[in-house]
């Protein structure tokens, strides 16, 4: 069978990636549930019981910038990136369950942030994510994917960003066993990542 024929578009996947994404980052939102109160309720009760909704938010923010970061870089590979196989297609369908699995894992850092268990899954989950990132564009760099258009120096520095990215996640988990409350701090670099490499390449 001729190889080119098993090649696919990519429009039809990057759909299925927006829609899986749009979901995800809106089911984030239902680890902010409206406190239910016994009534009277007093605006005291009502401001605690907010208050204790913090550390939801906070998981929330975090797990929202570090979707759109992957949606976005996912943005960025299917620009350069030309025509995909079966392989391809399957290495982005596992990784979107993955992301799918966020409003879990970001829910069960938000009610148990104080445990080490808890950061430790989320950590995982954005450990999964990375690494299948980083298979997404090894293997289509080296399956010749890549447009024309991309010269070698902008692919190995994609290359070595996702790199950075598994590193990074690798040190959130390290952190989750030593300071979980603090292990996702880790992930505020992601948004200098690029920057740096940039800059040492």
């Amino acid at each position: 069978m001729n190889q080119n024929s098993q090649l696919m578009d990519t429009k039809r996947l990057e759909t299925l990636v927006d829609g899986i994404f749009a979901i995800a980052m809106t089911l984030l939102v239902l680890s902010l549930a409206v406190p239910q109160l016994t009534p009277p309720v007093t605006d005291a009760a009502l401001r605690n019981a907010l208050i204790g909704l913090i550390p939801n938010l906070i998981s929330m923010v975090v797990s929202f910038l570090l979707l759109s970061i992957f949606w976005k870089i996912h943005h960025k590979f299917f620009k350069q990136i030309e025509y995909i196989n079966g392989t391809l297609l399957w290495i982005n369908v596992i990784w979107l369950l993955f992301i799918v699995l966020v409003p879990f894992s970001e829910t069960l850092t938000g009610n148990y942030g104080d445990t080490m268990t808890s950061h430790f899954v989320f950590n995982l989950n954005m450990l999964g994510i990375s690494l299948l990132l980083f298979l997404n564009w090894h293997y289509a760099s080296t399956h010749n994917f890549i447009s024309d258009d991309v010269d070698q120096k902008e692919i190995k520095i994609t290359w070595r960003i996702n790199v950075a990215f598994v590193l990074m996640v690798i040190g959130a988990i390290m952190l989750s066993f030593v300071v979980p409350s603090y292990a996702s701090f880790i992930y505020l670099l992601a948004f200098l990542l690029e920057y740096i490499v940039r800059k040492v390449s």
